[in-house]
């Protein structure tokens, strides 16, 4: 009788010590690329397509280099978001609400609207590969990237993810609470909860009129951070949700006291200021410039100036493709220490340095289309808008 019971609680504690690694293997995505299989993390087994769930069980999301990769036919192509597919060979080019993207097996590196962008995609590249309980091979892709290449909304709420051809918020799925306010950490005469009404925005295109700003490989800094700027004021103009108030639409050069007031005195949720850089020739990528010591004065609801900033950088790394310099503390810029409401200036490259003068000046009215996009995902994310 000893021996059985000990038998017992042997197999008992062997079991117990088993089960953990069963229910954590199921949680595992296993994928093969070129020959080596690979187990992957953060399994998901759906996606929500304008408000549809979409299963996705026999090809699950997982999360590879800090990217949620997903199966590209089943999200993109076999949905209501009316994207087009085209493939050749080991690339695949993708058309939608005219943007196209063409993407190639193993690189991050990507053609977006005719031009080449490095690091399109971001941490992870697209890759040809099968999962392990399917013998057919997928266009694996990182979500998150290809949403923002062709101007589609991209969400994650409570570990799900949503994917919209609009900017509206998830009719199907769970129930999702928008995040808490933070009333002890806001200045008194801030209200307890977002407004319902419109968002009051301001917009600064840097320097103007006799304040050229930077100059470099025959370019005026004044020039490029106003055609972002409109290149974002032309998709502003036609939503609603949102109140746009720009310190310069011309050429012409408002004082920084000015764009400050244009700011407080119409009592705005958010400024953000466009800027280039400027440094040697070989100096290169995109940063964005926040005030730490205002973080805490300026909170709106739940945004402060170092989470607008973080969102920025990454809209515009996504949309610049150069090297991230992530964010800098500046306390002595004039437009982040007199503002009164979170605030950030998004340096997206060097003018100084001719390759990415080059693109930038190309590029100037994606980068205002994205940074419109960008900020209204941020708003959706933060529960500001729907």
């Amino acid at each position: 009788m000893k021996r059985v019971i000990g038998t017992l609680a042997v197999f008992l504690m062997i079991f117990s010590l088993l089960l953990p690694q069963s229910v954590q293997a199921a949680s595992k995505v296993k994928v093969k690329y070129k020959g080596v299989t690979r187990s992957y993390s953060k399994k998901k087994t759906c996606v929500y397509i304008n408000g549809k769930k979409v299963d996705l069980s026999t090809a699950p999301i997982f999360v590879k280099s800090g990217a949620y990769m997903g199966p590209l036919s089943r999200v993109f192509t076999g949905s209501e978001l009316n994207v087009q597919y085209k493939k050749s060979g080991k690339k695949i080019t993708l058309t939608y609400n005219g943007h196209k993207l063409t993407l190639k097996d193993g690189t991050t590196k990507a053609i977006v609207d005719g031009k080449t962008v490095k690091k399109a995609l971001s941490s992870s590249p697209m890759k040809s590969a099968k999962y392990a309980n399917n013998r057919s091979s997928n266009w694996i892709v990182p979500l998150k990237s290809v949403c923002a290449r062709l101007g589609l909304n991209y969400q994650m709420k409570d570990g799900t993810i949503y994917i919209s051809s609009r900017a509206a918020a998830p009719k199907a799925g769970p129930t999702v609470q928008k995040p808490a306010a933070q009333p002890a950490a806001q200045p008194a005469a801030q209200p307890a909860a977002p407004p319902t009404g419109q968002v009051v925005l301001v917009l600064d295109a840097g320097h103007g009129g006799v304040d050229s700003g930077a100059r470099g490989n025959n370019l005026l800094e004044k020039n490029m951070t106003l055609a972002i700027v409109l290149g974002a004021k032309k998709y502003f103009d036609k939503d609603s949700r949102f109140k746009v108030l720009y310190t310069r639409v011309m050429d012409t050069y408002p004082s920084l006291d000015d764009r400050c007031k244009l700011a407080n005195n119409n009592n705005a949720e958010l400024f953000i200021c466009v800027h280039i850089n400027s440094a040697s020739a070989k100096a290169t990528g995109t940063e964005t410039l926040y005030n730490n010591s205002r973080v805490d004065k300026t909170r709106r609801f739940n945004i402060d100036s170092k989470d607008l900033a973080l969102a920025m950088q990454r809209v515009a790394r996504n949309s610049t493709g150069f090297p991230d310099r992530k964010l800098v503390n500046r306390t002595g810029l004039r437009v982040l220490n007199k503002t009164n409401m979170p605030a950030c200036l998004i340096e997206y490259g060097f003018i100084s340095n001719k390759t990415e003068a080059r693109l930038m000046n190309s590029n100037t009215a994606r980068y205002g289309r994205e940074l419109y996009q960008g900020i209204v995902n941020y708003l959706i994310a933060k529960g500001r808008i729907k």
